[in-house]
Parts: structure tokens; sequence; C-alpha cells
């Protein structure tokens, strides 16, 4: 009996790794994907106000 449960124990054990390593890995992948989202939105402001800047040229011209 006693026998039972330490396998039963085992193999619950063994699972919970498996889905810790599983969740570690997930996270490492939404950390790089967050970074990646990060860089692109840091990348659109920039050209976002680059445009901006041409405006703001264009409307001192005209005045």
């Amino acid at each position: 009996m006693k026998s039972n449960l330490f396998n039963d124990l085992e193999v619950k054990i063994e699972a919970m790794l498996e889905e810790v390593e599983l969740l570690r890995m997930e996270i490492t992948e939404l950390r790089e994907t967050k970074q990646q989202l990060e860089t692109e939105q840091q990348q659109t402001e920039a050209r976002i106000e680059a445009l901006l800047g041409k405006f703001s040229i264009l409307e001192g011209s005209e005045s």
C-alpha cells in the first residue's frame, strides 16, 4: 500500500515538474514577444514623430 502511495506521489511530482518546465518555457517566449512588441512600438512612435515633424516644417513654411 505504501508503495502505491509513493508511486502515485512520484507520478504527480513528475507531472508537476514537467508542467513547471513548460510554464517556464512559455514565460520565456512571452518575455521575448513582449520585447519585440516594445521595440516595434518604439519604432512606430519614432516614425510618427518624424512625420509630425515634417508636418510642422510644412506649416512653418506656409506662414
